[in-house]
């Protein structure tokens, strides 16, 4: 079985994005200019920890590598051969790129997508020069746009997707974070190469953002934290179970149902 798990606001978890809990309770997984920046608690760092020896442990992020590599508490104690990050850009295998899924990727984006040039000059006219605080293109693949959420005007997103259909794109909204993405740029589409290369037949995945959508979608069974983007477009979905806790306690939802899948397995 492979488990194929969002990052940030699924598994791991900033200070402003867990909720309540106490301190003593908090395990940190990654540190940057000396500071820990996110976390898990005790309890889901410990299943994790078991789940990685017994499964193929999958960390599917949207961050590109060098933030990936940030995140010191998934290369301690924790197994995964393989990792998705740059939204499924890059396939790292045993930490190195795998060059054959990116020169794909790169070839469909260049073939079916509209000039990354032209998708940021329409984001570009659409949102006030006030409300943009930094800009990336990543790995020269999507736009990270940081913005001042409380001055985006309320309909930007569903306008926003308008104006990129027919082009090739696609946009998400999470925390103060604006995401432009080409369409063949996924998490989906990684996590299916990964499990061909693996040759494991199952997929657990879990995420909570519209950019996990394509993932969740592809696995056998699927979980979601009652945060985030996925919850506030669906509340329901029947292909999507969602937790019952939201912030960090999410997370061991998610683990506990995987946790008691393996009981089962090792029962039978």
């Amino acid at each position: 079985m492979i488990f194929a798990c969002d990052l940030d606001q699924t598994l791991i978890y900033s200070r402003n994005s867990m909720g309540l809990v106490d301190a003593d309770d908090l395990v940190p997984v990654e540190s940057n200019d000396g500071e820990y920046r996110s976390f898990m608690t005790r309890a889901a760092y410990s299943n994790l920890q078991y789940l990685s020896e017994q499964i193929l442990f999958v960390p599917a992020t949207t961050r590109i590598y060098e933030q990936y590599e940030r995140i010191f508490g998934l290369r301690e104690g924790i197994q995964s051969k393989y990792a998705i990050v740059s939204n499924g850009g890059k396939v790292l295998i045993d930490g190195r790129p795998d060059r054959v899924w990116e020169d794909q990727v790169r070839r469909t984006v260049r073939t079916n997508c509209a000039p990354s040039t032209e998708i940021k000059s329409k984001f570009d006219r659409l949102v006030a020069k006030d409300c943009i605080i930094k800009d990336a293109y990543c790995d020269d693949l999507f736009y990270s746009v940081i913005v001042k959420r409380d001055l985006l005007p309320p309909d930007l997103m569903p306008e926003l997707e308008s104006l990129l259909q027919g082009h090739g794109w696609n946009c998400s909204l999470q925390g103060r974070k604006i995401y432009l993405v080409p369409d063949h740029v996924t998490k989906g589409a990684a996590v299916r190469y990964v499990k061909e290369l693996s040759g494991e037949q199952s997929v657990f995945a879990a995420g909570d953002s519209l950019l996990d959508e394509s993932m969740l979608l592809v696995a056998d069974e699927a979980m979601a934290p009652n945060h985030g983007e996925l919850y506030r477009k669906y509340g329901s979905h029947d292909r999507i179970r969602f937790t019952e806790r939201s912030g960090i306690r999410a997370s061991e939802d998610i683990l506990d149902v995987l946790m008691n899948r393996m009981e089962v397995r090792n029962v039978l």
